[in-house]
């Protein structure tokens, strides 16, 4: 419970300090103005055009709450939600039998073997777990459960929006087939113990579930209709004994759909063509865009964005994006809302 408490700190520290931020200078959507990203207003629009490219600003909001799916083509948000709207997530397709838990409100598992449901009504020196944002389904932290027997999996459910935390709520799972899964969960003390069948949906990647509506909630959009996903996720630091694990703010792709990302630091945003992006090699991890392209200055208490980094992106259907990412704010000051500008190749 130590590592926990000294993560949950830090966390804490690092949201308290991000207050009255001011707003950066971004580009507008004039001739006279789009050479010359250090001379424009703040963006009065949702979104601008410049020449073939769009200036989008997506609304996490200043705490983060939100989760808004992004279709590039279209460049248009396709759904937004809640962040604390579900619990558990689950694999999708006959073959599919992984579960992920909610990354983006920090939520963590730990396993206790060879002992009934019904026994587990506490634990101690937990040994926790969290997915991989990497996207690899072989490094979610519930893993391949399906040859085990008598494993209990507690979900530390993570934090609410105010940043308190949710609680515990313990679960087995009892079947995965073709079409579903069931699954039995309930308090540590074996209230409100729940019995439920998950049907899987075959028009999404996963299907998620929550233990707050004991329901299953339509989150996700269909496989094909978005790109990338602008949400809080839990980054892993392997090599950080403290703290391995850190709540982060940053973009997920639909690699499920084919989404692959490069990383072009060399050529200027405007003259970066079709040639160029295909001549890079591609990268279809979830995280391949994530959280770098800005950083926050502990100074003078605000994020700054590095616009220099241009992100390559090929969809499923071998068409080639260009993006960078050119503030965090909106016109109000507030941070939480990611602003890009993004053209097709």
């Amino acid at each position: 419970m130590k590592k926990r408490y000294i993560v949950f700190l830090l966390f804490f520290i690092f949201v308290s300090c991000e207050k009255e931020e001011l707003a950066i200078n971004i580009e507008g959507c004039t001739d006279e103005t789009a050479s010359n990203y250090n001379q424009y207003a703040n963006i009065s629009n949702y979104e601008m055009c410049k020449y073939g490219s769009t200036i989008t600003q997506i609304p996490l909001t200043v705490d983060y709450r939100s989760q808004v799916y992004y279709n590039m083509n279209s460049k248009n948000i396709i759904s937004t939600n809640l962040k604390t709207d579900w619990d558990l997530a689950f694999e999708n397709g006959n073959e599919g039998f992984h579960v992920k838990i909610n990354s983006s409100k920090f939520s963590q598992i730990t396993e206790i073997n060879n002992i009934s449901f019904e026994d587990v009504n506490s634990f101690s020196n937990p040994i926790w777990k969290w997915d991989n944002p990497n996207s690899s389904l072989d490094s979610t932290a519930i893993g391949d459960y399906r040859n085990s027997n008598n494993t209990v999996w507690i979900l530390d459910r993570g934090y609410n929006i105010n940043g308190n935390a949710i609680g515990y709520k313990k679960f087995i799972i009892d079947t995965v087939a073709n079409n579903y899964y069931r699954i039995k969960y309930a308090n540590l003390d074996n209230s409100e113990t729940i019995i439920v069948q998950i049907e899987k949906n075959k028009n999404t990647n996963f299907t998620q579930y929550s233990f707050k509506t004991n329901a299953i909630v339509e989150i996700e959009p269909p496989n094909n209709s978005w790109d990338l996903l602008f949400t809080q996720y839990t980054e892993l630091f392997e090599d950080n004994i403290d703290v391995p694990a850190y709540l982060v703010t940053g973009v997920l792709t639909n690699h499920e759909s084919g989404i692959k990302v490069a990383i072009d630091n060399y050529n200027n945003f405007d003259s970066i063509t079709y040639n160029i992006a295909t001549s890079y090699s591609f990268s279809s991890q979830q995280d391949a865009i994530g959280y770098n392209w800005k950083n926050f200055d502990f100074d003078n208490n605000i994020y700054t964005v590095n616009s220099n980094i241009n992100y390559l992106i090929k969809d499923s259907q071998e068409r080639y994006f260009k993006l960078r990412f050119i503030n965090f704010y909106n016109q109000e000051g507030e941070k939480g809302y990611p602003t890009f500008e993004i053209e097709k190749l």
